[in-house]
């Protein structure tokens, strides 16, 4: 008891693997989780804000790409035998802040750019729309390769609630991105 009361409380942060590295406070939930990624190949969870959605999206990235590394001592340890993954992991708080459709396509195309390039995506301009080559790239991956983490997935919605017609097309952009489908 007196050991937890040392511990300092992780206050608004959200990065697993700092918190686990300063010795924080942390709730194990990790056989929740492990039950999850058992089960599952797609899911998505929905919480109210600040509930600790980015924390567990860190969490997940952690045990994706590093294994069991950053969770010595907690459930999962034990229970986790899988391999690593390429992760791909996607905040779309970066892209909140658009001033039309043709400035959120840009600034969302970007951020998939960027991610995707880290996990081998290589976009040729000269060979057709851009969505069309992510979905190609995807589908050439062996099965169960690549893990994609999406935090705020709705913030682009939510800062275009004001505009109906730009809510549409943004919400047409993203849902064709979610089903996979080429974006016109």
């Amino acid at each position: 008891m007196t050991k937890l009361l040392r511990q300092p409380l992780p206050l608004g942060r959200s990065d697993f693997i700092a918190l686990r590295h300063d010795g924080c406070i942390y709730v194990d939930k990790t056989r929740m989780i492990f039950n999850i990624c058992r089960d599952s190949s797609k899911v998505f969870i929905s919480r109210p804000r600040r509930f600790g959605k980015t924390l567990l999206v860190s969490t997940f990235e952690s045990l994706f790409r590093n294994g069991i590394r950053d969770f010595k001592g907690l459930a999962i340890e034990t229970l986790w035998t899988d391999k690593t993954y390429k992760v791909v992991r996607l905040d779309f708080s970066e892209i909140k802040d658009y001033s039309s459709e043709a400035d959120f396509l840009s600034k969302f195309y970007d951020q998939l750019l960027r991610k995707f390039r880290q996990a081998g995506f290589d976009y040729e301009e000269k060979n057709g729309l851009f969505m069309g080559q992510v979905s190609a790239w995807l589908s050439s991956l062996p099965p169960s390769s690549l893990v994609i983490l999406i935090d705020e997935y709705d913030a682009p919605l939510t800062a275009s609630l004001d505009d109906l017609e730009l809510f549409d097309r943004i919400r047409s952009a993203m849902s064709a991105f979610f089903s996979g489908s080429e974006i016109q």
